[in-house]
């Protein structure tokens, strides 16, 4: 949840729904656990003039150590405001909290909320679009238990209060497509944690209603994850 670059999409329609389905699977091998996992992540958005809000859901199978264990993983839910547009670029902030929906001792989630707040950017001319976005994860004081000497749940890696940061840029090679690369992390804003970079490569096919990417991730930093797949696609109403 916290290594994605924060833009969300303000189009030329006064209101927009999307709906967006996404397939994660990633290998994972950190001091004490080893194993793989496989996603489910529907989410919603609804945008109008300025201001989007968004919730996701996931679900996962995971395998760690031997042991698969099936469940849902923590709720997020998000509130982003456009602050600022020109023809190139745009700029704006957002909210996230996540609830603590996923069996912590399983890996599936923090067992405590968070809450995210971010800015970002996002500037494109011609073929070239680069985006990118900083912000703050924390967990809420005194709720639930969280490995302080380690990122956790398993399945979406973090330390419980950090500075996140993410870029990214994609280039239009044909009129349908768009391949980029893009980098993100996390450092604790506590000694005792863990500072993680994510690498990645995408390619993502648009029409007018219907956009559909595949992602390739890689743990550079941190031991998030080994290997890591994301397919998504999204469709606007």
């Amino acid at each position: 949840m916290a290594d994605h670059v924060h833009t969300p999409a303000h189009g030329e329609r006064a209101h927009e729904l999307a709906a967006s389905l996404s397939l994660v699977a990633a290998q994972f091998d950190t001091l004490l656990f080893d194993g793989d996992y496989q996603g489910l992540v529907p989410a919603l958005r609804f945008t109008r003039g300025r201001f989007s809000v968004a919730a996701s859901a996931p679900m996962y199978r995971i395998d760690e150590n031997g042991l698969a264990v099936h469940g849902f993983g923590d709720v997020v839910a998000q509130v982003a405001v456009l602050a600022w547009r020109s023809d190139a670029l745009a700029v704006g902030g957002e909210l996230a909290a996540s609830a603590p929906t996923g069996d912590e001792r399983a890996g599936l989630g923090m067992g405590h909320p968070m809450v995210m707040p971010a800015v970002w950017g996002h500037y494109g001319r011609g073929r070239l679009a680069v985006a990118g976005s900083l912000g703050a994860s924390h967990g809420l004081a005194g709720s639930g238990h969280h490995h302080e000497d380690m990122m956790w749940p398993l399945v979406d890696p973090a330390n419980r209060s950090e500075l996140t940061w993410a870029a990214r840029g994609d280039v239009a090679v044909a009129p349908a497509w768009r391949v980029g690369a893009g980098v993100s992390g996390g450092v604790p804003f506590d000694a005792s944690g863990v500072t993680r970079v994510i690498g990645g490569a995408r390619a993502v096919w648009i029409s007018p209603r219907l956009e559909t990417g595949i992602e390739l991730q890689a743990g550079i930093a941190g031991d998030p994850f080994t290997l890591r797949g994301v397919a998504q696609t999204t469709l606007l109403f």
